[in-house]
């Protein structure tokens, strides 16, 4: 199905849903029982397939081709229809805690099961990320399941015990058995489904083609029209938590879970992964990890102005048709709540833990040193070796050329929290039209409205065509938080960034066209890159655990704007999904910092895997046995 239909139907849908409820909540309970029953059609006419070629054999008819081609046919189906009943699932991972070593938290949960008339939790497990989720295994194309609680050791770290059941509470009101029982069911029959299309996807078994083609027809039929549903369910587990907690207490829970995750993601990794440069020991394992201490400083005050920045940014997203989760301030507006959070959690949950705590922090760390110890000593030298370069240049700052106090930069980055504001100010002194000066000056400060972005704006777009769109584009983020401080910019000035971005990106589109249409292993060269960048795309790509292997090439190639052309080449380790390889390219092309275009390819997802030999003449980035 083309993405404008899928989004076309999905819309339709979503109109239904508004002008008439009941009539679009039976037209999607219809098209989900359709399925169900096309499934077992299936089987049935497999099935009474082989029982006619078996009839027609018993009776004399001699055996020919036809027959054996036609048995194989309606075996082919009747296994892809079995193995359609059983719907794929991988047994999710964490550390098991039982009612017995965690008596507090399993009260709490026999409460609120209590109260939402939910089915058992067959096991809790603690898992390593900030989420908290209920995982059912389905059974019989999810008809029945067993049910998964699973409780990220962060989030425990980070919300107090009430705000953390008020979490539980929305994860089980998906599994409510008061009301509701159409919008849950769906939800977890789309689950059901994208596992089995995924399936189909992955499979290339010719004897189940007829299955395939139904679920891919189906598929994201039933994904489109019940999508409103899925997200109407959403809403209805909110509801459950704030009915068993409070809108105001679910309200806080649900801001305050938005601002940690963003903390947790972007400050709590790169606070941690810094200690490498001092903390030596940790590198052998004779050191606590990153999980024991974790609420330390989980549990720490975040900055005022970083914590209404990140509000802000919270309540600017926009629900997209990508995941069913509706965006925070749609969920408050949905629970009567106005914005704003009072405090955050004075304490944190990991004492529900009980006797299981100890063994369950320790686990956790020495599975985290066992996958990243080699990265953590390597990373240390790196970042002994960046510190050593910044005391040689404070030695001798008099003399410093603009490279040399770009370098300093990047070591104040690295190294601390400091604004290395000043030493890119003392770098566009001695370099005024230093592209990479310009360009992280106006960066790191077009969010805030300051008035000199415009200048240096002005001289990277009009000196540098290489980075004219990002001049353009950067200039949009500035010219909004002008308007925001009650300083907007002239209507032609804004007018003319507009067409400047437009203009600009139209390049770009063009250029990133032909990059794309030549082949990641034609033209390709070791990249040319400085010690610094090279440290960067190392540092990077070290802290993927599940990567084997990285490379980096550079590519000649004649377009405009003028501009170097890179490809990042990943091996991964077998085993991992499209989906999970798809996300791994995406985290390293975000995370990268290249002086030009880039792409990441993935060896056996997005190139061949027998190019291999190719991504070895390149600039190695990685390599792990």
């Amino acid at each position: 199905m083309e993405s404008a239909d899928y989004v076309h139907l999905l819309r339709l849908n979503e109109q239904a849903s508004r002008e008439a409820p009941e009539r679009y909540r039976q037209r999607v309970l219809r098209f989900a029982v359709l399925g169900y029953v096309a499934v077992f059609l299936f089987g049935l006419l497999a099935l009474a397939g082989l029982l006619w070629l078996g009839w027609r054999w018993q009776h004399g008819a001699r055996l020919a081709g036809w027959m054996i081609w036609g048995g194989l046919a309606c075996l082919g189906l009747l296994w892809a229809t079995l193995q359609g009943l059983r719907v794929p699932f991988r047994l999710p991972e964490g550390q098991p805690v039982a009612a017995q070593e965690a008596p507090e938290l399993f009260a709490g949960l026999a409460r609120i099961r209590a109260k939402v008339q939910g089915p058992a939790l067959h096991q809790v497990l603690i898992t390593d990320d900030f989420n908290a989720a209920i995982v059912q295994q389905p059974m019989l194309l999810g008809l029945w399941h067993r049910n998964f609680l699973l409780l990220g050791w962060p989030l425990l770290a980070a919300l107090e015990p009430k705000r953390m059941f008020a979490v539980v509470a929305h994860e089980y009101g998906h599994l409510r058995g008061d009301h509701g029982k159409l919008s849950a069911w769906i939800y977890r029959t789309r689950m059901s489904w994208a596992r089995l299309s995924q399936r189909y996807e992955e499979s290339s078994s010719a004897l189940g083609w007829l299955m395939a083609g139904f679920v891919a027809w189906y598929f994201p039929r039933f994904n489109a029209m019940s999508f409103a549903l899925a997200r109407q369910d959403e809403y209805e587990a909110d509801r459950v938590s704030a009915r068993l907690f409070g809108a105001e207490l679910a309200a806080h829970t649900l801001q305050e879970v938005a601002l940690k995750a963003q903390w947790f993601g972007s400050d709590f990794w790169r606070l941690w992964w810094r200690r490498a440069r001092t903390d030596e020991a940790a590198s052998t394992g004779h050191c606590v990890g990153p999980y024991a201490g974790m609420n330390k400083l989980l549990q720490q005050p975040l900055d005022a102005a970083w914590q209404r920045e990140a509000l802000k940014r919270e309540f600017k997203r926009l629900a997209g048709f990508d995941d069913t989760h509706p965006v925070l301030k749609d969920r408050l507006a949905s629970l009567g709540q106005a914005a704003g959070l009072q405090r955050l959690s004075a304490m944190h949950s990991l004492r529900l833990l009980g006797q299981g705590r100890a063994r369950i922090a320790l686990a956790l760390d020495a599975a985290w040193w066992q996958a990243n110890r080699a990265d953590w000593r390597s990373h240390g030298e790196r970042l002994r070796a960046l510190n050593a370069e910044a005391q040689a240049l404070s030695q001798r700052a008099h003399e410093l050329s603009a490279a040399e106090w770009l370098r300093w930069a990047d070591a104040v980055e690295s190294l601390s929290d400091k604004d290395p504001t000043p030493w890119l100010e003392r770098a566009l002194l001695l370099a005024p039209e230093d592209p990479q000066a310009l360009h992280r000056l106006a960066r790191r400060h077009a969010p805030s409205g300051d008035a000199r972005v415009g200048a240096w704006l002005e001289t990277l777009y009009q000196r540098h065509e290489a980075l004219a769109w990002a001049a353009a584009d950067l200039a949009q983020t500035w010219v909004d938080a002008c308007s925001a401080r009650d300083a907007p910019l002239p209507p032609e000035q804004r007018r003319l960034w507009r067409e400047r971005l437009e203009s600009s990106r139209a390049l770009e589109e063009a250029a990133w066209e032909r990059f794309q249409q030549l082949m990641p292993w034609e033209q390709g060269m070791p990249a040319q890159l400085d010690e610094a960048q090279l440290r960067g795309l190392r540092g990077i790509t070290l802290r993927e655990a599940d990567l084997r292997g990285a490379w980096v090439g550079e590519q000649a190639l004649e377009v405009k704007p003028a501009r170097r052309h890179f490809t990042l080449w990943l091996q991964c380790r077998p085993g991992l999904s499209d989906e999970a390889l798809d996300d791994l390219a995406q985290r390293v092309y975000d995370a990268a910092e290249l002086p030009g275009r880039a792409r990441v390819v993935v060896l056996g997802r997005h190139v061949p895997a027998d190019k291999l030999a190719q991504a070895r003449e390149l600039t190695q980035l990685l390599q792990r046995r």
